[in-house]
């Protein structure tokens, strides 16, 4: 029995590693080295930009485009262990599923999704190479759900009018 409580007490501090519950991010403990959220984090923020919805209608695909909108858009923006997210236009703003919307507002339940679509985009931060970073977002830039953000990259559109944007840079506004 005192043999057990001892080697209980040994690999105690090892637990958490081995069930997960440790105090790091997964996305931080299989974080390529090298990555650092300053190389696509702006001081200031790029001029021109303009909002998801008038995006969504007049973007090219592999156009050069300054969009402005706000992290959100679905009950879980994020893409996890990506730096991927979706952006909701700025004019807009998303209410829980099942409460009353008013103008401008949109739900998060099926109901709305149609309408949601028109006026949210995936954002993928991309490196040099074009790949989609494999940080999580909010780890790679401290993003927060309802953070207003312009980002700075070019538009991915097909012939079915799916709109994305794969982005170099990212300023957030305070």
């Amino acid at each position: 029995m005192r043999w057990t409580f001892l080697a209980l007490i040994a690999v105690a501090p090892a637990l958490p590693s081995l069930t997960g519950c440790g105090s790091a991010p997964a996305a931080e403990a299989t974080a390529p080295s090298g990555i650092k959220g300053s190389d696509f984090l702006l001081s200031e923020e790029p001029d021109g930009a303009v909002g998801v919805i008038a995006a969504r209608e007049a973007a090219e695909d592999g156009v050069p485009l300054v969009l402005v909108g706000r992290v959100g858009g679905s009950a879980n923006p994020w893409i996890e262990g990506r730096a991927a997210f979706m952006v909701l236009d700025a004019s807009m703003s998303v209410v829980a599923e099942g409460e009353e919307s008013a103008e401008g507002e949109l739900c998060t339940g099926d109901c709305c999704a149609t309408e949601r679509l028109a006026c949210t985009t995936l954002v993928k931060v991309v490196d040099a190479s074009g790949q989609v970073v494999p940080v999580d977002t909010r780890k790679l830039l401290g993003l927060k759900e309802s953070d207003m953000v312009v980002v700075e990259g070019t538009a991915k559109k097909d012939k079915s009018g799916n709109f994305s944007m794969l982005v170099n840079h990212v300023f957030i506004r305070n």
